[in-house]
């Protein structure tokens, strides 16, 4: 979880700019993460999807689910 989360971590910044120094917890709500909408939300699962070599249901990346639950998929998904 750690290794996944430190990877989250580190491209925040390039997938949205705004969230420069934001800090991402495993609590952190998805809609927390400053510029995040619809368009961002696909970047973010393209990401996830590439890096992790997972596929990531849509309804994960509402805005409600947290930074933990996506990496709990994760780590299931492997």
């Amino acid at each position: 979880m750690l290794e996944a989360l430190t990877t989250i971590r580190e491209a925040i910044p390039e997938l949205f700019p705004g969230a420069m120094g934001f800090d991402v917890e495993p609590d952190t709500l998805l809609n927390d993460i400053p510029e995040w909408d619809s368009m961002t939300s696909v970047n973010f699962k393209v990401f996830l999807e590439e890096t992790f070599g997972v596929i990531i249901p849509d309804d994960l990346l509402e805005g409600g689910s947290t930074i933990g639950e996506v990496i709990t998929f994760i780590g299931r998904a492997d």
